[in-house]
């Protein structure tokens, strides 16, 4: 038998060989999580803009993640729920109908989106205060990630300055539809911007304007193309916007992307907390136009003090479409860089590489991210690592229950 000589060692130092045995708890406030598996079970706090003004993280933009079943849609409307009793308010992007539970227990306002339907939603409305070269920066950004969504392909140069010239002489309170006009029919002051003619801009940029409108006349008609008929109350606790009606078909994207802007533009800045939370976001982030105008919300809303909570399956999903250095590439990395949460559940085993490399954990954190049960969950809030598991209340189980139909 080989025999070798005994290293004695304290507890300071025996967490050196265990790491992953050992860790310090977050100690910042926020609203009840669960159990910090790395932390002594130690309870596990959760508050973006605590941990902001800690110094732990440099965003509080969020990113869930996780398959079907391990809990994400559980934290994520149980972390809602929470915030409001705490004073916060919400907006939701619904894309499949599973927020209503929380919309009757909270006194949330639901607004159902759906072709011919009774409600309609502007997307270029504006806050007040707003700076006119704010508003039409984003509203740019919008239009462009319509067109490009709609065609299939990213707008060239003279297509993306076109829709910039036309979108910062649009009249004070536009819709969708005068973007269309002024794209179909330059005039000549945007042709003279643009240092061209009207004709050849008219032609070079007619692709777009066709696009955008047969999104009018089409995916977007009855919901997204009149004056908006419902409006966010500042003293309310938030709203639920539902666009079950649409999920499934092509018109997901566009509808998506234009009632998140309509709820980032809609956001006073009135000091309140606030928490926009897309879901489904994997509908957003297959193309490149459409990643592009989620960074850009992400920034604004970072500059709004707004949290932005963007919940998807995988993290390939960030890249689903992108090559190693592509334009889609780098936008999924600058995405990620302004999420400094980052939450994962359960990742197939394919995922792992992308854990490591996206995410920037280790190859041990990668491996967990396959092997996690349900409702434990591996949290990344900058540089601090946090095993949780997640604890639910039996008042909380028919907010986040979504299995209630396959039972009955």
């Amino acid at each position: 038998m080989l025999r070798v000589p005994t290293i004695p060692i304290t507890t300071r130092h025996s967490p050196s060989l265990y790491p992953w045995q050992c860790a310090s708890p977050l100690t910042v406030g926020g609203t009840f999580v669960g159990l910090d598996r790395l932390g002594d079970a130690a309870p596990f706090y959760y508050d973006p803009w605590e941990l902001y003004a800690a110094g732990i993280i440099t965003s509080p933009n969020m990113l869930v993640l996780g398959q079907i079943g391990t809990g994400k849609s559980a934290l994520v409307k149980t972390y809602l729920h929470r915030q409001l009793r705490l004073g916060r308010r919400v907006a939701i992007v619904d894309p499949k109908g599973e927020y209503a539970a929380l919309a009757d227990a909270a006194g949330l306002n639901e607004v159902r989106l759906k072709p011919g339907g009774r409600h309609r939603l502007n997307p270029l409305d504006c806050p007040v205060g707003a700076t006119h070269d704010e508003v039409s920066r984003h509203r740019a950004t919008l239009i462009a990630a319509l067109a490009a969504t709609g065609l299939g392909r990213d707008l060239g140069p003279e297509e993306r300055a076109a829709i910039t010239t036309v979108v910062a002489g649009l009249p004070r309170d536009p819709l969708l539809v005068d973007v269309v006009a002024g794209l179909l029919e330059p005039t000549d002051d945007v042709a003279r911007a643009l240092a061209t003619d009207v004709t050849s801009l008219a032609h070079a940029i007619r692709p777009a304007a066709l696009e955008l409108r047969r999104l009018l006349d089409g995916d977007l008609a009855g919901m997204l193309d009149a004056r908006s008929t419902v409006s966010l109350d500042a003293n309310s606790a938030g709203v639920v916007v539902d666009v079950s009606a649409v999920f499934g078909s092509d018109a997901i994207g566009p509808v998506m992307t234009c009632v998140g802007s309509w709820l980032t533009r809609t956001t006073t800045d009135d000091g309140a907390r606030r928490i926009i939370v897309v879901d489904e976001a994997w509908a957003l982030l297959g193309r490149v136009a459409t990643t592009r105008w989620l960074q850009a919300t992400a920034k604004l809303a970072r500059s709004l003090g707004v949290q932005l909570v963007l919940v998807t399956h995988r993290l390939t999903d960030l890249t689903a479409q992108a090559d190693a250095g592509s334009e889609a590439a780098r936008q999924a990395q600058g995405l990620l860089s302004d999420t400094d949460v980052r939450v994962v559940h359960r990742q197939p085993e394919g995922e792992r590489d992308a854990a490591a490399n996206l995410l920037g954990l280790t190859r041990a954190e990668a491996e967990l991210t396959t092997r996690l049960p349900a409702h434990r969950a591996l949290w990344r809030l900058g540089r601090h690592v946090a095993v949780v598991d997640h604890l639910l209340s039996p008042d909380e189980i028919p907010i986040v229950d979504t299995d209630a139909r396959m039972r009955s």
